[in-house]
């Protein structure tokens, strides 16, 4: 057998593959001059139509979205649970702590200085032209009298009686007593031995009863001419007293 050379033998089969390339690509030209055949008749038939023009892609380059809502939210903290504070037993105490003592103070203001309190001025005394001279001691003046007894001396600035003046008397419930005139001579005596009192005049308000008698000099006209002087009596026997009153200019 006759060996056929490698270069005439690719020859021939690439020579097969061409022949049958053609006539497998025969039948797809066909169909396409069929085609372009139908289009032109299409475009024959309707002369006024356009072709469509097919938009063209231009590449852009990458694309980043900006977000049109810019709010950025707010994030509400989820609250977290506080814990309740349970109470504790308060510890009672076991030994009561004794006081200590207190310091002085070293550094103490002084208090401030009183205030002047304004004491209004007495009332003045009306100037009397006869002033008392002199009153009997009543522990020496007991007596069995139911009636009170006065002894009464009106004299001037030398111990001379004066007659023509009054001895008046107010007493607490509301009575009065007027003397009679004074004379010009001592002619009332106490009459008790070892203690003698006289004088010009005589205090006789009527029988002892509970009260204060305020008795003065007068004039004839009733006008006051020394100060007044309580003699307090009582119902009580053991308390009976008689009195000596020495007024003088």
């Amino acid at each position: 057998m006759t060996r056929i050379p490698r270069p005439l033998l690719a020859a021939f089969i690439l020579l097969v593959f061409v022949s049958l390339g053609c006539n497998l690509a025969q039948p797809i030209v066909d169909r396409a001059k069929g085609a372009v055949a139908r289009l032109n008749s299409n475009e024959a038939a309707t002369p006024n139509r356009r072709p469509t023009l097919r938009p063209t892609f231009t590449p852009t380059p990458d694309y980043t979205p900006t977000p049109t809502n810019t709010h950025t939210p707010t994030i509400t903290p989820i609250p977290t649970e506080t814990p309740t504070p349970v109470p504790t037993d308060t510890p009672i105490p076991t030994d009561t702590p004794v006081p200590t003592d207190t310091p002085e103070p070293t550094n103490t203001s002084p208090p401030p200085p009183p205030t002047a309190t304004f004491t209004p001025a007495p009332s003045p005394t009306p100037d009397f032209p006869f002033k008392l001279r002199e009153q009997g001691n009543r522990m020496l003046q007991k007596t069995t009298n139911h009636s009170i007894f006065g002894v009464i001396a009106i004299t001037d600035g030398n111990s001379t009686p004066l007659g023509g003046y009054y001895v008046m008397g107010e007493h607490s419930s509301g009575k009065t007593y007027k003397s009679a005139e004074s004379s010009w001579k001592y002619d009332a005596l106490s009459g008790l031995e070892g203690y003698i009192k006289q004088g010009n005049v005589k205090f006789e308000p009527g029988p002892f009863e509970d009260g204060t008698w305020h008795v003065y000099v007068s004039d004839s006209n009733g006008t006051q001419l020394s100060e007044k002087i309580p003699l307090s009596y009582s119902s009580d026997p053991t308390q009976w007293v008689w009195d000596f009153i020495w007024w003088t200019q």
